[in-house]
């Protein structure tokens, strides 16, 4: 106890998270239990990924997905305003 995770644990650990995420965002109904969730893994993921690539900068899209809550909550689940094909512009 108290000792570091090994780094393959980690890496398994946040991918994860990184799916979890995506599974709530593309969901075709979204709760206020999903918005918390969704939060919590993308913070658990943006934590883990500071730690097993400390000299990786955050991207853009890291920091637009801290927003995905709100979005949710002003246009539903994404399914509804999709827009795929600009997907490559965010």
């Amino acid at each position: 106890m108290g000792q570091p995770e090994e780094p393959a644990n980690e890496l398994t650990k946040n991918t994860f998270h990184l799916i979890s995420a995506n599974n709530i965002a593309t969901s075709w109904t979204v709760s206020m239990d999903d918005m918390t969730a969704f939060a919590e893994h993308c913070k658990a993921f943006h934590l883990s990924n500071q730690h097993l690539f400390p000299k990786q900068k955050i991207k853009p899209n890291h920091h637009f997905a801290d927003h995905i809550p709100e979005l949710f909550q002003c246009w539903g689940p994404a399914q509804a305003s999709a827009t795929w094909v600009y997907e490559r512009l965010i």
